[in-house]
């Protein structure tokens, strides 16, 4: 679960198991970091986001997304509801957020 959010994000979606793809990848985050306890928190951060991967909520999000922006009907209905303050993207992002947290539901009944 994603701490960052109140609730089950649903884990992760493409998880890292190669502990060398992992390693590489935080090793090129610390890299160039002085300090040896910042560079060993810039690991440390670097290989866990590594491990996890993203979020099945940013997942869905991102299907939901992909499927409203290739829609000319649902971009339409999206351009009515803009205003200066809510723009067409921020309206698109928002709808895509909350099919995914209804995917997540569904899934889990």
């Amino acid at each position: 679960m994603n701490t960052d959010t109140p609730f089950d994000d649903g884990g992760p979606a493409f998880p890292v198991s190669d502990p060398q793809s992992s390693h590489a990848t935080a090793m090129a985050a610390s890299l160039h970091i002085e300090d040896p306890t910042e560079r060993e928190r810039a690991y440390i951060l670097a290989r866990a986001a590594a491990v996890i991967g993203m979020s099945m909520r940013d997942y869905f999000a991102k299907g939901a997304m992909e499927a409203t922006l290739a829609s000319e009907t649902a971009m339409e209905q999206v351009g009515n509801q803009a205003t200066k303050k809510i723009t067409p993207f921020a309206i698109v992002a928002r709808m895509a957020y909350r099919m995914a947290d209804e995917m997540l539901k569904a899934r889990s009944a």
